[in-house]
């Protein structure tokens, strides 16, 4: 759908005169987009929108879902962010959440609603309240009142749910329900329905909060798949056996995309080629040594 229309919409959504018909079209648009909303002043402007027209989406998601259906009070507000980026939010129980790139958090607008979706990976840092917090990702629910953790849910990725402080209540898909207190790790994979738990450090799974990057037994795929959402690239693997390779690394904020490439191929004897437009990564190898 050309952007000008999209934009033409947008406007007339704002000054009060679209038309029921062309209200649907919009939110059609928007399900399919899956358009950032920024709600601090200080994020970075995307390189394809300009910030009047990330104002007016903001305005268009947050008011416009409720105009669509008066009835409701709250607010469904969704916070999307896009890839090489990060974003912090402070719910409407003040409650924090740390979104990493590629990951979108849906909740109310409302202290009363403490419930929030989330499709990506966040780390949240709960506060307390009589009214327990729900976190729904991955086909888990996790339930706390006050608390720190971190939850990595990404589509085709295994579901990680890591506890940085207090305690947590964890349900899966099957009903299964498991208490998670601090350093505990519980991973759920849908493939194989099943689930794994683990004393961890924390701070690991965390570290991206300040631009870090730590691994603890990754695998080559699923380090690829961080990479691809901290740096917006594609990797290709020459075989499978490469894929299937695991690290314990860990990068601080400065090292560069390259660096890392370059420390983590000579471990396990491959190389790496990044495409002239930096957009693409091809690793060969045998796999590991």
């Amino acid at each position: 759908m050309p952007d000008d229309y999209i934009h033409e919409l947008a406007r007339k959504w704002l000054a009060g005169t679209a038309t029921e018909e062309e209200i649907n079209i919009l939110m059609q648009w928007y399900g399919k987009e899956e358009m950032d909303i920024v709600r601090d002043e200080d994020r970075p402007r995307r390189r394809h929108l300009s910030t009047v027209w990330w104002m007016a989406a903001a305005v268009i998601i947050a008011v416009g879902i409720w105009a669509l259906y008066p009835k409701q009070v709250e607010k469904k507000l969704i916070v999307y962010v896009p890839k090489q980026q990060q974003n912090r939010i402070v719910l409407p129980d003040s409650s924090i959440v740390w979104l990493n790139a590629d990951s979108k958090l849906q909740y109310t607008d409302g202290p009363q609603r403490r419930e929030v979706t989330l499709s990506g990976e966040a780390f949240f840092d709960v506060k307390k309240a009589d009214k327990p917090f729900v976190v729904k990702a991955g086909g888990s629910t996790t339930t706390v009142l006050g608390t720190s953790f971190n939850i990595k849910a990404y589509n085709g990725e295994p579901t990680a749910i890591t506890v940085a402080s207090g305690k947590i209540r964890v349900e899966d898909e099957r009903k299964h329900i498991t208490i998670l207190t601090a350093n505990k790790q519980i991973t759920l994979k849908e493939v194989t329905d099943s689930t794994a738990e683990r004393t961890v450090n924390a701070t690991v799974y965390h570290a991206w909060i300040k631009g870090g990057f730590e691994v603890n037994n990754e695998t080559f795929e699923s380090i690829a798949n961080m990479l691809s959402r901290k740096y917006d690239v594609a990797f290709h693997f020459e075989n499978d056996a490469l894929k299937k390779c695991t690290f314990i690394a860990s990068f601080d904020e400065h090292t560069s995309m390259e660096r890392i490439l370059e420390l983590l191929c000579k471990i396990n004897n491959s190389t790496f080629r990044i495409s002239q437009d930096k957009k693409e990564v091809y690793i060969s190898g045998e796999g590991c040594q």
